[in-house]
Protein backbone atom coordinates (compact mmCIF):
# COMPACT_ATOMS: atom_id res chain seq x y z
CA UNK A 1 0.00 0.00 0.00
CA UNK A 2 1.05 3.56 -0.90
CA UNK A 3 1.56 6.35 1.48
CA UNK A 4 -1.64 8.05 -0.15
CA UNK A 5 -3.73 4.82 -0.39
CA UNK A 6 -2.25 4.52 3.64
CA UNK A 7 -3.39 7.71 4.51
CA UNK A 8 -6.82 7.99 3.23
CA UNK A 9 -7.59 4.07 4.11
CA UNK A 10 -6.62 5.85 7.86
CA UNK A 11 -8.88 8.49 7.14
CA UNK A 12 -11.71 6.82 6.40
CA UNK A 13 -11.62 4.69 9.26
CA UNK A 14 -11.31 7.83 11.47
CA UNK A 15 -14.75 9.18 9.84
CA UNK A 16 -16.68 5.95 10.39
CA UNK A 17 -15.15 5.84 14.07
CA UNK A 18 -16.92 9.15 14.62
CA UNK A 19 -20.41 7.94 13.44
CA UNK A 20 -20.34 4.48 14.51
CA UNK A 21 -21.20 3.81 18.13
CA UNK A 22 -18.89 1.95 20.29
CA UNK A 23 -20.29 -1.33 21.33
CA UNK A 24 -19.35 -1.77 24.82
CA UNK A 25 -20.00 -5.84 25.75
CA UNK A 26 -22.05 -7.05 28.57
CA UNK A 27 -19.40 -8.28 31.69
CA UNK A 28 -17.96 -11.49 30.81
CA UNK A 29 -19.63 -12.95 34.40
CA UNK A 30 -22.82 -12.23 33.52
CA UNK A 31 -24.86 -14.93 32.79
CA UNK A 32 -27.15 -15.44 29.73
CA UNK A 33 -29.86 -17.10 32.55
CA UNK A 34 -29.20 -13.46 34.43
CA UNK A 35 -29.09 -11.24 31.33
CA UNK A 36 -32.19 -13.15 30.15
CA UNK A 37 -34.00 -11.65 33.76
CA UNK A 38 -33.50 -8.05 32.71
CA UNK A 39 -35.49 -5.46 30.47
CA UNK A 40 -34.33 -1.92 29.73
CA UNK A 41 -37.05 0.86 29.67
CA UNK A 42 -36.46 3.69 26.64
CA UNK A 43 -37.35 6.22 28.97
CA UNK A 44 -33.66 5.75 29.94
CA UNK A 45 -32.34 6.89 27.02
CA UNK A 46 -35.25 9.71 26.53
CA UNK A 47 -32.65 12.46 26.53
CA UNK A 48 -30.53 11.03 23.57
CA UNK A 49 -33.66 9.29 21.61
CA UNK A 50 -34.68 10.98 18.27
CA UNK A 51 -38.64 10.82 19.12
CA UNK A 52 -41.62 12.62 18.51
CA UNK A 53 -42.35 16.16 20.53
CA UNK A 54 -38.62 16.82 21.78
CA UNK A 55 -36.51 19.47 20.92
CA UNK A 56 -33.88 18.28 18.22
CA UNK A 57 -30.82 18.76 18.90
CA UNK A 58 -26.74 16.67 18.47
CA UNK A 59 -27.31 14.75 21.51
CA UNK A 60 -30.69 13.21 19.81
CA UNK A 61 -28.67 10.72 17.90
CA UNK A 62 -30.30 7.40 18.88
CA UNK A 63 -33.54 6.26 16.97
CA UNK A 64 -35.39 4.11 18.62
CA UNK A 65 -35.63 1.57 15.54
CA UNK A 66 -31.76 1.53 16.92
CA UNK A 67 -32.80 1.04 20.48
CA UNK A 68 -32.93 -2.47 20.87
CA UNK A 69 -29.55 -3.23 19.20
CA UNK A 70 -28.10 -0.57 20.82
CA UNK A 71 -28.95 -1.96 24.62
CA UNK A 72 -28.04 -5.78 23.17
CA UNK A 73 -24.76 -4.63 22.28
CA UNK A 74 -23.70 -2.92 25.75
CA UNK A 75 -25.40 -4.91 28.24
CA UNK A 76 -26.14 -7.95 26.44
CA UNK A 77 -30.00 -7.43 27.43
CA UNK A 78 -32.54 -8.31 24.76
CA UNK A 79 -35.88 -7.29 26.66
CA UNK A 80 -37.09 -3.60 25.98
CA UNK A 81 -39.90 -1.90 27.42
CA UNK A 82 -41.43 1.20 25.03
CA UNK A 83 -43.47 4.67 26.49
CA UNK A 84 -45.99 4.55 23.64
CA UNK A 85 -45.40 8.49 23.33
CA UNK A 86 -41.65 7.16 21.95
CA UNK A 87 -43.38 5.85 18.67
CA UNK A 88 -43.89 7.80 15.35
CA UNK A 89 -46.69 6.31 13.99
CA UNK A 90 -49.25 3.36 14.80
CA UNK A 91 -49.64 2.51 11.12
CA UNK A 92 -49.24 -1.38 10.32
CA UNK A 93 -46.19 -0.79 8.14
CA UNK A 94 -44.56 1.24 10.96
CA UNK A 95 -45.17 -1.09 13.80
CA UNK A 96 -44.01 -4.11 11.21
CA UNK A 97 -41.08 -2.01 10.39
CA UNK A 98 -40.43 -1.59 14.69
CA UNK A 99 -40.79 -4.84 15.23
CA UNK A 100 -38.50 -6.31 12.94
CA UNK A 101 -35.94 -4.06 13.78
CA UNK A 102 -36.28 -5.38 17.68
CA UNK A 103 -36.42 -9.11 16.72
CA UNK A 104 -32.87 -8.17 14.21
CA UNK A 105 -31.35 -7.86 17.53
CA UNK A 106 -33.02 -10.88 18.33
CA UNK A 107 -34.88 -8.98 21.37
CA UNK A 108 -38.53 -8.33 22.40
CA UNK A 109 -40.80 -5.58 23.44
CA UNK A 110 -42.00 -7.05 26.73
CA UNK A 111 -44.30 -4.04 27.99
CA UNK A 112 -45.77 -0.91 26.29
CA UNK A 113 -46.26 1.97 28.66
CA UNK A 114 -49.08 3.91 28.20
CA UNK A 115 -49.57 7.29 29.37
CA UNK A 116 -53.23 9.04 28.57
CA UNK A 117 -52.87 11.91 30.77
CA UNK A 118 -56.46 12.75 32.42
CA UNK A 119 -58.02 9.69 30.52
CA UNK A 120 -57.56 6.98 32.90
CA UNK A 121 -59.68 4.54 35.12
CA UNK A 122 -60.14 6.74 38.13
CA UNK A 123 -61.00 10.19 35.85
CA UNK A 124 -64.42 11.50 37.41
CA UNK A 125 -66.23 11.79 34.35
CA UNK A 126 -67.32 8.59 32.52
CA UNK A 127 -66.48 10.05 29.17
CA UNK A 128 -62.78 9.96 29.87
CA UNK A 129 -62.95 6.44 31.48
CA UNK A 130 -64.42 5.18 28.50
CA UNK A 131 -62.20 7.17 26.15
CA UNK A 132 -59.10 5.29 28.54
CA UNK A 133 -61.04 1.93 27.75
CA UNK A 134 -61.27 2.59 23.86
CA UNK A 135 -57.13 4.00 23.89
CA UNK A 136 -55.99 1.10 25.96
CA UNK A 137 -57.79 -1.69 23.53
CA UNK A 138 -56.36 0.44 20.79
CA UNK A 139 -52.88 -0.11 22.54
CA UNK A 140 -53.40 -3.75 23.46
CA UNK A 141 -53.92 -4.63 19.79
CA UNK A 142 -50.80 -2.10 18.69
CA UNK A 143 -48.47 -4.16 21.46
CA UNK A 144 -50.01 -7.58 19.91
CA UNK A 145 -48.77 -6.19 16.44
CA UNK A 146 -45.09 -5.80 18.11
CA UNK A 147 -44.98 -9.33 19.54
CA UNK A 148 -45.41 -7.52 23.39
CA UNK A 149 -46.01 -9.31 26.09
CA UNK A 150 -48.10 -6.45 28.35
CA UNK A 151 -48.87 -3.21 28.66
CA UNK A 152 -49.05 -0.79 31.51
CA UNK A 153 -51.53 1.57 32.27
CA UNK A 154 -51.60 4.92 34.17
CA UNK A 155 -54.33 4.62 37.22
CA UNK A 156 -54.72 8.02 37.98
CA UNK A 157 -55.40 8.68 41.65
CA UNK A 158 -57.21 5.55 42.49
CA UNK A 159 -59.28 6.30 46.16
CA UNK A 160 -61.49 4.45 48.04
CA UNK A 161 -64.54 6.57 46.64
CA UNK A 162 -63.79 6.35 42.77
CA UNK A 163 -62.89 2.70 42.65
CA UNK A 164 -66.78 1.61 41.96
CA UNK A 165 -66.25 3.14 38.69
CA UNK A 166 -62.48 2.45 38.67
CA UNK A 167 -62.46 -1.16 38.65
CA UNK A 168 -64.89 -1.77 36.26
CA UNK A 169 -62.90 0.30 34.02
CA UNK A 170 -59.72 -1.36 34.83
CA UNK A 171 -61.59 -4.70 34.06
CA UNK A 172 -62.79 -3.95 30.61
CA UNK A 173 -59.31 -2.88 29.83
CA UNK A 174 -57.81 -6.05 31.32
CA UNK A 175 -60.16 -8.76 30.17
CA UNK A 176 -59.80 -7.42 26.34
CA UNK A 177 -55.88 -7.47 26.72
CA UNK A 178 -56.51 -11.55 27.92
CA UNK A 179 -58.41 -11.90 24.85
CA UNK A 180 -55.61 -10.56 22.87
CA UNK A 181 -52.82 -12.65 24.61
CA UNK A 182 -52.00 -9.51 26.50
CA UNK A 183 -51.46 -8.71 30.28
CA UNK A 184 -52.73 -5.66 31.45
CA UNK A 185 -50.65 -4.24 34.60
CA UNK A 186 -50.62 -1.41 37.25
CA UNK A 187 -47.38 0.12 38.90
CA UNK A 188 -47.26 1.42 42.38
CA UNK A 189 -46.95 5.38 42.39
CA UNK A 190 -46.61 6.93 45.19
CA UNK A 191 -47.41 4.21 46.96
CA UNK A 192 -50.06 3.26 44.69
CA UNK A 193 -51.76 6.54 44.35
CA UNK A 194 -50.83 8.13 41.23
CA UNK A 195 -48.37 10.90 42.16
CA UNK A 196 -47.34 13.17 39.90
CA UNK A 197 -43.18 12.69 38.94
CA UNK A 198 -43.34 16.94 39.59
CA UNK A 199 -45.20 16.39 42.46
CA UNK A 200 -43.66 17.21 46.14
CA UNK A 201 -42.83 13.91 47.65
CA UNK A 202 -45.18 12.65 50.22
CA UNK A 203 -44.43 10.78 53.56
CA UNK A 204 -44.57 7.16 53.81
CA UNK A 205 -47.60 5.71 54.74
CA UNK A 206 -47.67 4.44 57.93
CA UNK A 207 -47.25 0.18 57.73
CA UNK A 208 -49.37 -2.41 59.30
CA UNK A 209 -47.40 -5.69 60.52
CA UNK A 210 -50.24 -7.73 58.30
CA UNK A 211 -51.25 -5.68 55.43
CA UNK A 212 -48.87 -2.73 54.42
CA UNK A 213 -50.02 0.67 53.68
CA UNK A 214 -53.86 1.45 53.07
CA UNK A 215 -52.86 2.83 49.63
CA UNK A 216 -51.57 -0.49 48.45
CA UNK A 217 -54.02 -2.25 50.19
CA UNK A 218 -56.27 -0.18 47.55
CA UNK A 219 -54.19 -1.40 44.63
CA UNK A 220 -54.36 -4.42 45.58
CA UNK A 221 -58.04 -4.41 46.12
CA UNK A 222 -58.36 -2.81 43.03
CA UNK A 223 -56.39 -5.56 41.06
CA UNK A 224 -58.51 -7.77 42.38
CA UNK A 225 -61.59 -6.79 41.43
CA UNK A 226 -60.64 -6.29 37.92
CA UNK A 227 -58.46 -9.05 37.09
CA UNK A 228 -55.44 -7.10 36.51
CA UNK A 229 -51.84 -7.25 37.51
CA UNK A 230 -49.59 -5.65 38.99
CA UNK A 231 -46.27 -4.23 37.82
CA UNK A 232 -44.20 -3.24 41.09
CA UNK A 233 -42.26 0.09 40.88
CA UNK A 234 -39.81 -0.32 43.68
CA UNK A 235 -38.91 3.54 43.40
CA UNK A 236 -42.65 4.75 43.34
CA UNK A 237 -43.98 2.17 45.72
CA UNK A 238 -42.77 5.27 47.67
CA UNK A 239 -41.42 2.69 50.84
CA UNK A 240 -39.91 4.38 53.70
CA UNK A 241 -37.66 1.39 54.57
CA UNK A 242 -36.89 -1.78 53.70
CA UNK A 243 -39.70 -3.29 56.09
CA UNK A 244 -42.43 -1.39 54.26
CA UNK A 245 -40.81 -2.10 50.74
CA UNK A 246 -40.70 -6.29 51.48
CA UNK A 247 -44.22 -5.45 52.64
CA UNK A 248 -45.39 -4.01 49.51
CA UNK A 249 -43.77 -7.28 47.52
CA UNK A 250 -45.28 -9.17 49.27
CA UNK A 251 -49.04 -7.93 49.07
CA UNK A 252 -48.85 -7.54 45.38
CA UNK A 253 -46.25 -10.65 44.64
CA UNK A 254 -49.86 -12.36 43.81
CA UNK A 255 -50.86 -10.77 41.04
CA UNK A 256 -47.23 -9.85 39.76
CA UNK A 257 -47.54 -9.12 35.85
CA UNK A 258 -43.82 -11.21 35.70
CA UNK A 259 -42.07 -7.91 35.26
CA UNK A 260 -40.91 -4.96 37.57
CA UNK A 261 -39.62 -1.86 37.58
CA UNK A 262 -36.15 -1.39 39.46
CA UNK A 263 -34.27 1.56 40.91
CA UNK A 264 -32.11 2.36 43.45
CA UNK A 265 -32.65 4.74 46.83
CA UNK A 266 -31.17 5.48 49.88
CA UNK A 267 -33.80 4.53 51.69
CA UNK A 268 -33.24 0.69 51.35
CA UNK A 269 -31.35 -1.63 49.21
CA UNK A 270 -32.25 -3.26 45.73
CA UNK A 271 -29.60 -5.98 46.22
CA UNK A 272 -31.87 -7.41 49.55
CA UNK A 273 -35.10 -6.42 47.79
CA UNK A 274 -34.19 -8.53 45.10
CA UNK A 275 -32.79 -11.73 47.09
CA UNK A 276 -36.08 -11.06 49.06
CA UNK A 277 -37.90 -11.62 45.93
CA UNK A 278 -35.90 -14.71 44.89
CA UNK A 279 -35.47 -16.97 47.67
CA UNK A 280 -38.72 -15.62 50.04
CA UNK A 281 -41.42 -15.46 47.25
CA UNK A 282 -40.23 -17.51 44.36
CA UNK A 283 -40.45 -14.07 41.74
CA UNK A 284 -38.58 -15.59 38.20
CA UNK A 285 -40.06 -12.52 36.04
CA UNK A 286 -38.00 -9.38 35.05
CA UNK A 287 -36.47 -6.92 36.34
CA UNK A 288 -36.87 -3.70 34.48
CA UNK A 289 -34.39 -1.18 34.58
CA UNK A 290 -36.24 2.33 35.19
CA UNK A 291 -33.49 5.09 34.98
CA UNK A 292 -34.10 9.14 34.19
CA UNK A 293 -30.10 9.57 33.86
CA UNK A 294 -29.28 7.47 30.99
CA UNK A 295 -26.01 4.99 30.40
CA UNK A 296 -24.76 5.94 34.00
CA UNK A 297 -28.14 5.38 35.74
CA UNK A 298 -28.76 2.65 34.20
CA UNK A 299 -25.44 0.61 34.43
CA UNK A 300 -25.98 1.67 38.43
CA UNK A 301 -29.00 -0.99 39.02
CA UNK A 302 -27.73 -3.25 36.11
CA UNK A 303 -24.14 -3.60 37.93
CA UNK A 304 -26.77 -4.26 40.89
CA UNK A 305 -29.10 -6.81 39.65
CA UNK A 306 -26.29 -8.51 37.52
CA UNK A 307 -24.49 -9.21 40.72
CA UNK A 308 -27.22 -9.74 42.65
CA UNK A 309 -28.95 -13.03 39.96
CA UNK A 310 -25.26 -14.02 39.80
Amino acid sequence: MNRRDFLMTAAGAVAVARVRPLRAQAPKSARPATLDRIAIMSLNFQRILNVPDVQPGPERSLELFDLAQMIADTYGVHRVELQHYHLASTEPSYLKELRGRVEKSKSRITQINLEFGQLNMSAPQQRDRVMAIDLTKMWVDHASALGAQRVMINQGSPTHDNKRDGIPTLKAMADYGRSKGIIVSVETRGGGGGRSVAAAPTPAPTVSPLTGPPAWDLLAEILRGAGAYSNVDVGGANAANQEELHHCLRLLFPMTAGSMHTRVNPRWDLATAIRFLERDLGYNGLYTIESSNGHEGTREIYDVVVATLG
